[in-house]
């Protein structure tokens, strides 16, 4: 049974068939923005895939979050009955996020670092001020 009903990628939702560092990447950028699901198991046309051992991958993703992603994102992992794991990330109030010292953004489909300009954004949305709001010096 096929319990996840999303049939293709997104700028909040990416599918991964296995576990590689990438994923961190969107970890950063979905707890930077707006949020987003990583659904581990399903190939990128959308086909579901079985995974072994979903309490080991359960953990090395957990792991591999918490070790690398500062500071911690608030996420959940989930796991459906037909082996999709499925990671939320919740947008954050500690902007930036970073992974491996670097801040991240959804681009449509795909994800990218963010240039210095948006990284001062999210430090000053971190710190509940935004660009706008500063004062200009005179």
């Amino acid at each position: 049974m096929n319990e996840h009903h999303v049939t293709r990628e997104t700028r909040t939702v990416e599918f991964k068939e296995q576990i590689s560092d990438s994923f961190l990447k969107s970890v950063s950028a979905f707890a930077n923005y707006s949020g987003g699901k990583i659904y581990f198991g399903i190939t990128d046309d959308g086909k579901t895939i079985d995974i072994k051992n979903p309490e080991e991958y359960l953990l090395t993703i957990e792991n591999k979050i918490n070790s690398t992603i500062k500071p911690q994102p608030n996420y959940q992992l989930d796991l459906t009955d037909d082996n999709v794991i499925i990671l939320t990330v919740k947008e954050g109030l500690f902007k930036p996020y970073k992974y491996r010292g670097k801040a991240f953004k959804r681009a449509d489909t795909s994800t990218v670092e963010v240039d210095h300009l948006e990284l001062n954004r999210l430090i000053l949305g971190g710190s509940g001020l935004d660009y706008e709001a500063l004062p200009a010096p005179v």
